[in-house]
């Protein structure tokens, strides 16, 4: 029985060092999909996103995910509202495939009852059958922390760390906390709020 124990403790503790050093956000909205990141210095090692692009002839999402061949799709910058855990900014450029030209960047924010969500904004040239048409917008959702699958953190790991075609390594530069405080702390900074006027009355 103690075997038993021991080797599904084993077990387990290879499970979760094999995910360990890489964190997931889901996002759920007009843009969808996965970013992966290192949780040690927040650098991006995957991307696999969907927008929704208005005003198109047609309904139109467009993939947005590391590629290098007949042009390309790449990140340009990443920055970060967090100290600690939380979701990178980044920017990406695409000409992937020859018959769109994009610039996308997102940003992530924290509510005060601990959620992620996120705006985004994209400009988009994209060949129809009249030719080019250009469209621009801007998007909104949710971002909630997944779970990064064994074999995921193994394929990264077997490619350092970052996922094929990721062209270069941005560790995000930290540009100040966009947190919403939480009510609790709110109703404590109106409470010492009060608190100093009536001190300052009894003083006058």
């Amino acid at each position: 029985m103690i075997k038993i124990i021991l080797a599904a403790a084993v077990g387990a503790l290879f499970s979760m060092d094999a995910t360990a050093g890489y964190v997931r956000y889901d996002l759920t909205g007009s843009v969808s999909g996965t970013v992966i990141q290192h949780d040690t210095d927040q650098t991006i090692a995957f991307y696999n996103l969907d927008v929704t692009i208005d005003g198109t002839p047609m309904p139109f999402r467009l993939n947005l995910s590391p590629q290098a061949s007949e042009g390309a799709t790449q990140l340009t910058y990443a920055t970060t509202h967090f100290i600690g855990n939380g979701p990178s900014n980044f920017g990406i450029y695409s000409d992937f495939g020859g018959d769109q030209f994009t610039t996308f960047s997102i940003a992530f924010k924290k509510d005060g009852w601990g959620e992620f969500y996120y705006e985004a904004d994209y400009s988009s040239s994209i060949y129809f059958s009249e030719g080019f048409e250009r469209f621009t917008g801007r998007r909104y959702g949710h971002a909630t922390v997944g779970t990064v699958s064994v074999e995921t953190a193994r394929t990264l790991d077997e490619l350092g760390g970052y996922y094929d075609n990721l062209n270069t390594r941005f560790v995000p530069t930290y540009i100040g906390p966009s947190e919403i405080p939480e009510p609790g702390s709110l109703a404590l900074l109106a409470a010492g709020v009060v608190g100093l006027f009536s001190i300052r009355r009894r003083q006058a």
